[in-house]
């Protein structure tokens, strides 16, 4: 297609391999290198799927209109602020960054170029919450659980932006109102930064939020719980199950039949291909992504906040120094 946009992949690890994978089937785009300071990597990855491997994402400036940075957190910054500088189009892997202040620079240059980025909170993108988004209606009460095994993968974050971050964003598009305080509680396990942690988010509108993540688990579970006026939905997030209940009579008189039970039918789809094909809709509408910069920033702000209640509370409990340099 003459039309088609040029892609990279700047990181050709585990997520970047997926990335590279559904821009090279997407009709959309045309993927023309994978990029890896990993040579090796680089050549694998760009092979499997049709495309030139490099090991300087600066060597694709010019030749690309779009890329999906998959490397590590840290290096978020560095390569999303390059790459915008150079006017190209960005989806960066969630978290956004690993600061506020550097997210923030991040959203303002995007802005100020009129590029497109777009934040990776891949379960925006899934069929399960675009079914909970169309079906709650003033959420009160949330109670979400994200936990895995142990995995190296992942461990230069701490377990609210590696883990605990995807229901933040989901809680907060799903709320739809600001978040005035937070009160958490977490610790190392395994690791040298927070493995296990558990917030308590109150938002502008009066809905609260009790968020729980750990990667020190012995099973995987994704499940999502809300309470509304008149509604309980209960979601499994990882089995794409929506249950539920909901009053349409007065119980006192009607009994059990005054309770309908709900069921709905998720649709199985690729929220990573979904979440792909946003990206590049939005670069040839010049749209607004649905996770962009400031959603990012937000979402990173409560995650900032919950990581500086827990410092505040093991300070208290046990006497602990400051985890924000932990591991560095």
């Amino acid at each position: 297609m003459a039309d088609q946009i040029r892609v990279a992949v700047v990181g050709a690890g585990y997520f970047g391999r997926f990335h590279a994978d559904h821009y090279s089937r997407n009709p959309r785009a045309k993927l023309v290198a994978v990029v890896d300071t990993n040579e090796e990597r680089a050549r694998a990855v760009a092979t499997e799927f049709g495309a030139e491997p490099a090991f300087d994402y600066r060597s694709i400036f010019g030749r690309v209109d779009a890329v999906s940075v998959a490397v590590p957190t840290p290096l978020h910054y560095q390569i999303a602020h390059a790459l915008l500088d150079a006017g190209v189009h960005i989806l960066v892997e969630k978290p956004i960054t690993d600061s506020v202040e550097s997210a923030s620079t991040l959203a303002s240059l995007a802005e100020a170029r009129g590029l497109v980025l777009q934040v990776g909170h891949i379960e925006r993108f899934s069929s399960s919450y675009n079914t909970l988004a169309k079906v709650i209606t003033q959420p009160l009460y949330f109670e979400s659980y994200r936990i895995a095994p142990w995995k190296n993968r992942g461990v230069e974050v701490d377990v609210i932006l590696d883990l605990m971050i995807h229901d933040i964003d989901m809680i907060i598009g799903l709320v739809d109102s600001p978040v005035i305080k937070v009160d958490a509680v977490g610790t190392p396990v395994l690791g040298q930064r927070i493995d296990v942690a558990n917030a308590r988010i109150t938002f502008a509108s009066g809905c609260v939020a009790n968020v729980t993540a750990s990667r020190v688990a012995y099973k995987m579970e994704r499940r999502m719980r809300v309470f509304a006026r008149k509604q309980y939905l209960s979601c499994d997030l990882g089995e794409g199950r929506i249950t539920g209940y909901r009053l349409r009579g007065d119980p006192m008189t009607e009994g059990l039949a005054a309770i309908a039970m709900e069921s709905y039918e998720i649709p199985k789809q690729d929220s990573l291909a979904n979440e792909i094909e946003a990206f590049l809709g939005c670069i040839t509408k010049g749209s607004k992504p649905l996770v962009d910069g400031r959603a990012g920033c937000e979402a990173l702000r409560v995650a900032s906040l919950i990581n500086e209640s827990i410092e505040e509370h093991l300070q208290k409990v046990q006497g602990e120094p400051s985890l924000s340099a932990a591991g560095e």
